[in-house]
């Protein structure tokens, strides 16, 4: 996510009432709810002490580097029993903290007080392991427990991570950028087993590393001698925006006739990203703007130049994302930030997971949703994830066209411990039927729907619902799933073909697959949402979500249009006849093969090698005593991948 401005005053500003030399202030939580700030009113009444970070207050991507967190006892102390815990956001990134090798990545050491012992245990990236369920998604913890001898008022213990005496490098910071990452801290005072949240808890700002590229993104329509917009961004390695980057860009298009801006320097202010206004294309056809500062350049997607504006406008959009609110990183206005400045959506949606979002959080969600809803510029919808587990039906993402849409939390995930999970009195619903049921009177108007998608609860093809369920969701940061896809195809289900990040980085648009931490190889800007829609709209995209006039790709705006006997992708329709189907791609690379898929199996496939191409293919095996599905499928050279939605025959 963006490091923002406001986010690093806020960083700043908002201090813990211990402020020692050296030290860093510790913030606020960023997200509060009822349940949690009841807790840390009561370990503030107890007096459970303070925390604070020594170390840099900032740190860049993938760097090594060593932070103490020291724990000061409050007036309440630590009785013998007791102890603390240091929990660490949800898919960290880090290298693993270790207390077995000294010389390795992310050795820890804890310093007590002379005379008193300590037991360290640590669980890190183990979803079935004893902190997952009361503590996620703060579960990746560090305990340390004083077994003998407690602490009196102001003793401290002092845990170093990345502890460099024996040799280890440090710790290695995540590779996403973030405003605040925060060390969470619990305590035992008692000795009783009971840790309660420490309401002031150290953060550190994780910054992107030095620019590496150059992008450029451009909507996939306009209009000749009208003026539109242009995006141009500098990423650095591993894809986070590069907001020291202050190179000067030129300009040039496959249009030789083009109105293009000026030359123009990146300041300060820019922070990696800037939008341009004033882009004209002259002549029609498939034209792309390049732009090259001396070092790095870079050619956008190809945009669609028409003599007037088309019926369908091609929209680009993330539906799925996580934030604060779940299991994601930064706040939902942040996500909402990065979906428009720099990701260039057209539409995005945040997800939060339903089993975690307390009451005040969901109006909060809707309330930041509704507010960034900018009809004709950028699109928001209301949505959450419903993430039962796969024998009750699998992950599914609910959308609504709605402002003030319910919010049905599943049963699949409860723990009176978590201070997050599974509260408020709004419903709970057992088996995705019930999630089918509780908005069947809302799919049938068309104001609300569903999506199931792989995810950590794959969705399951037993059940289906045809007005409830209108999509399914084949690439996501979790892996590409056409086969997974197919056994719903292949049930007679109807469903169209569309992807988003499920993104927890806070990054939509801009997601990458499982991170092997191979960066010349890794996979970055993956799952992307195409949608043909009249207008740039919430009721127009939404409608057209609906009615299944989508495709999904890995990420690349390739454009695709395909038809079967001029029935656009995601209709139904009946015919005796062979159909005839046309398909117009034009790839962000060269193509490499274009293949129509007749009920799972590859019909006929071309291998055109450049960049653009046109098919019309008439399937002369084709039966009418049957129900049919075609759908095309894109593959370019450099492996990414397009895929629309299916066209039904009868």
């Amino acid at each position: 996510m963006i490091p923002h401005v406001a986010s690093r005053r806020r960083l700043q500003a908002v201090a813990a009432l211990l402020c020692l030399p050296g030290m860093l202030h510790a913030v606020e939580p960023l997200v509060r709810n009822e349940y949690e700030e009841a807790a840390i009113a009561a370990g503030r009444k107890l007096g459970i002490g303070t925390a604070a970070l020594e170390g840099p207050e900032s740190a860049e991507v993938m760097s090594h580097q060593t932070w103490t967190l020291v724990y000061r006892a409050g007036r309440a102390g630590i009785a013998p029993g007791g102890g603390i815990r240091i929990g660490m956001r949800h898919l960290p990134q880090w290298s693993p903290p270790q207390t077995d090798d000294s010389k390795e990545p992310g050795y820890l050491t804890v310093r007590a007080p002379r005379g008193v012992p300590v037991e360290t245990y640590i669980e890190f990236g183990n979803f079935r392991a004893r902190f997952f369920k009361p503590y996620f998604a703060w579960q990746n913890m560090v305990e340390v427990t004083l077994p003998e001898k407690g602490l009196s008022p102001g003793e401290t213990i002092r845990v170093t991570f990345g502890d460099r005496g024996g040799g280890s490098p440090g710790m290695r910071v995540q590779p996403f950028d973030e405003s605040a990452f925060v060390f969470k801290v619990y305590v035992d005072a008692p000795g009783e087993g009971d840790y309660l949240p420490m309401g002031d808890c150290p953060a550190v700002e994780i910054v992107a590393a030095e620019p590496d590229r150059l992008a450029v993104v451009m909507p996939s329509d306009a209009v000749a001698g009208e003026p539109t917009w242009c995006l141009v961004r500098a990423e650095d390695r591993y894809g986070n925006p590069a907001t020291r980057y202050r190179g000067t860009i030129a300009w040039r298009s496959s249009d030789p006739s083009a109105g293009l801006p000026g030359d123009y320097g990146f300041v300060e202010a820019d922070r990696g990203v800037r939008r341009f206004e004033n882009v004209t294309f002259r002549s029609p056809g498939a034209q792309t703007i390049a732009v090259a500062d001396g070092r790095f350049e870079a050619t956008g997607n190809p945009v669609r130049v028409a003599a007037g504006r088309p019926d369908r406008l091609l929209l680009w959009g993330d539906l799925h994302g996580h934030t604060l609110h779940s299991d994601g990183r930064g706040t939902v206005e942040e996500y909402y930030d990065f979906a428009q400045r720099f990701s260039g959506l057209d539409f995005a949606a945040v997800s939060d997971h339903a089993f975690q979002l307390v009451d005040a959080m969901w109006e909060d969600s809707k309330r930041i949703t509704n507010r960034f809803n900018q009809p004709g510029r950028f699109v928001t919808f209301n949505a959450f994830e419903w993430s039962g587990t796969s024998d009750v039906g699998g992950d599914h993402n609910v959308y609504f066209l709605d402002d003030d849409p319910p919010l049905f939390r599943s049963t699949s995930y409860y723990d009176a411990a978590n201070l997050q999970m599974d509260h408020g009195p709004e419903p709970k619903l057992a088996h995705i039927t019930d999630v089918f049921a509780a908005i069947e009177d809302l799919a049938k108007a068309k104001r609300a729907f569903c999506v199931p998608h792989w995810g950590g609860r794959p969705g399951n093809p037993e059940w289906h619902h045809p007005e409830a369920e209108r999509l399914i969701e084949i690439f996501s940061e979790h892996r590409r799933s056409e086969p997974w896809v197919n056994t719903f195809l292949d049930r007679g289900y109807r469903l169209g073909i569309m992807a988003s990040t499920d993104g927890h980085y806070g990054n939509p648009g801009h997601g990458y697959l499982r991170p092997t931490f191979d960066w010349d190889t890794q996979e970055i800007g993956m799952a992307a949402v195409a949608v043909y829609a009249p207008e740039r709209t919430r009721e127009a995209i939404f409608r057209a979500l609906y009615d299944r006039r989508v495709y999904a790709t890995s990420g690349e705006r390739i454009v695709l249009d395909f038809r079967c006997d001029g029935h656009a992708m995601g209709s139904e329709y009946r015919t005796d006849a062979p159909p005839t189907i046309e398909v117009e791609a034009v790839g962000t690379a060269p193509i490499a093969r274009l293949e129509i898929q007749r009920d799972g199996r590859t019909v006929h496939q071309i291998e055109p090698g450049s960049a653009g191409v046109s098919l019309r293919w008439r399937d002369a095996d084709f039966r009418a005593d049957g129900t049919h599905y075609y759908y095309v499928r894109v593959i370019q050279k450099d492996n990414e991948e397009a895929i629309s939605s299916p066209i039904w025959l009868n």
